[in-house]
């Protein structure tokens, strides 16, 4: 005879899994408005950057949906009422939440389901904690790029790949015009640039 599953019905960690289940559909479509942002500004690497992440939190937001049972579950939370501003402005938003709503809260949320007795519960808030932690760094990266203006220019040959068609040149700038589908130098981005 197979065991029942215990259920989280009423438990805290009902209430974190609702919680982060918000906060990461929250991120998703708060980092979609910022992909646009960046667009308008002509920060396509950025843009690409915040479509990525926008998935991760997508997919964040199903896994902490799939562990719930049903019903009405009354959290208490803060919700970010931010504007969208500038790249930069954005970008510096995004470190806070994902310290925040991501390492910080599912920190504790595991905590809380190990104390409670939901291991596996417990390791998947400690696992996309980790992946919030990476996106908070990759943005960490970008948003000096973006206030130092080295986005497109570099202090030593990296190689540069255009996002549109993949062409690649090694260089301390990209090329002003892709040699191979002819958009501008916005469209590359130094390869190892979202890597960490």
């Amino acid at each position: 005879m197979e065991n029942a599953k215990k259920s989280i019905k009423g438990t805290r960690t009902e209430k974190n899994l609702v919680t982060a289940y918000l906060a990461e559909s929250t991120a998703y479509s708060r980092y979609i408005f910022y992909a646009k942002q960046a667009d308008k500004e002509g920060y396509y690497p950025v843009e690409q950057l915040f479509n990525e992440t926008a998935d991760n939190e997508l997919h964040h937001a199903k896994v902490f949906f799939k562990f719930l049972e049903g019903g009405k579950v009354d959290v208490p939370m803060d919700v970010d009422a931010g504007v969208i501003g500038d790249t930069a402005a954005n970008l510096a938003t995004a470190i806070s939440e994902e310290q925040n709503e991501g390492v910080t809260l599912y920190t504790n949320a595991a905590k809380v389901a190990d104390e409670e007795g939901f291991p596996d519960i417990a390791s998947h808030f400690r696992a996309i904690a980790e992946v919030e932690d990476k996106h908070k760094a990759r943005f960490e990266r970008f948003l000096k790029m973006v206030v130092g203006d080295t986005l497109w220019k570099r202090d030593h040959d990296v190689t540069w790949r255009c996002m549109v068609c993949g062409y690649e040149e090694v260089g301390k700038v990209p090329p002003q015009t892709c040699p191979g589908c002819d958009h501008p130098y916005q469209h590359y981005i130094a390869v190892g640039d979202f890597d960490l």
